[in-house]
């Protein structure tokens, strides 16, 4: 409003001084008067009407370059925003013809589909958008996109590695994620009626292994370790023989009650550090299945 009030005043301003010019010389020079004294250029009343045009041009330009001044950072705010969209928008297409069919529709890979190879990218470590937490999400999604994940099924897409995707698409990829903007997926698989992966049913003879996949590649990697596999995580206690002790030291070890420490351990050991997890329960049952086999 501030900035409309400006701009409004910077164009009245000089159609009020001609307005106020023209009546005085109408009143002051009669019609039929001779040229030199309709338009005195270098008399004392022309020289004034010069200056005032003078001034009022040089306040309608401070007037305008304060309405800039102050719409400036309201300016810059929406094409940061409207920036952020187009890049979010384009990694949505990218991530739909690349990524989708390892990481699912809501970026959360095996956890959303067992049936898919991708580890999830839907986490809020992530979605991390200030502080040094956010420069090293940033750059982490980055250089794995573009340099892949020696000995995993994750290649190298950067042009730099022979891949299709050059900074920008990856980029544009890495707004997506930091952002969690799965909607915008959503929207485009809809619009374009792409095909996702039908979810394999999980069974007594694969349960093990998909436990096995979530507990050593998925989130439980990143803070415990499992011996002979990929989860070398060191912040919490070490998976190996936890079926043949006390589950956190405080329950004996079933299928039941592995369910309901993943669910919330907060609860059930106060001050632990250990989050809730939301699995869904068939992933919970295969979670527990492969557990119950680390004696």
């Amino acid at each position: 409003m501030l900035t409309i009030a400006i701009v409004f005043v910077a164009l009245l301003l000089p159609a009020l001084v001609l307005a106020e010019l023209w009546r005085s010389r109408r009143v002051t020079v009669p019609d039929d008067a001779p040229e030199p004294q309709i338009d005195p250029v270098l008399s004392t009343a022309g020289m004034s009407r010069k200056i005032v045009f003078a001034m009022v041009a040089l306040a309608e330009a401070f007037l305008l370059l304060i309405a800039y001044s102050a719409n400036e950072p309201f300016r810059q705010s929406h094409a940061s925003e409207r920036q952020l969209e187009l890049s979010v928008e384009a990694g949505a297409h990218t991530y739909v013809q690349y990524c989708l069919s390892c990481h699912g529709a809501q970026g959360r890979g095996f956890l959303e589909n067992v049936g898919l190879p991708g580890k999830p990218l839907n986490r809020g470590d992530l979605q991390v958008l200030t502080g040094d937490d956010a420069a090293s999400a940033r750059k982490m999604v980055y250089q794995t996109i573009q340099n892949g994940r020696p000995g995993t099924i994750m290649p190298a897409w950067g042009v730099e590695n022979n891949g299709p995707l050059n900074y920008a698409m990856i980029d544009e990829l890495v707004a997506l994620v930091n952002h969690g903007r799965w909607d915008v997926v959503d929207h485009i698989i809809k619009a374009e009626a792409v095909a996702i992966p039908t979810e394999p049913a999980i069974t007594a003879a694969n349960q093990v292994e998909v436990g096995r996949k979530i507990v050593t590649e998925g989130a439980c990697a990143s803070c415990h370790a499992v011996a002979n596999t990929a989860a070398r995580g060191q912040i919490g206690p070490a998976l190996d023989g936890i079926a043949s002790r006390q589950i956190a030291g405080v329950l004996p070890f079933t299928r039941e009650n592995m369910k309901r420490w993943i669910l919330n351990p907060p609860q059930i050991k106060p001050g632990t550090q250990m989050p809730p997890y939301s699995f869904r329960e068939q992933y919970l049952e295969a979670i527990a299945a492969y557990l119950e086999t680390l004696r």
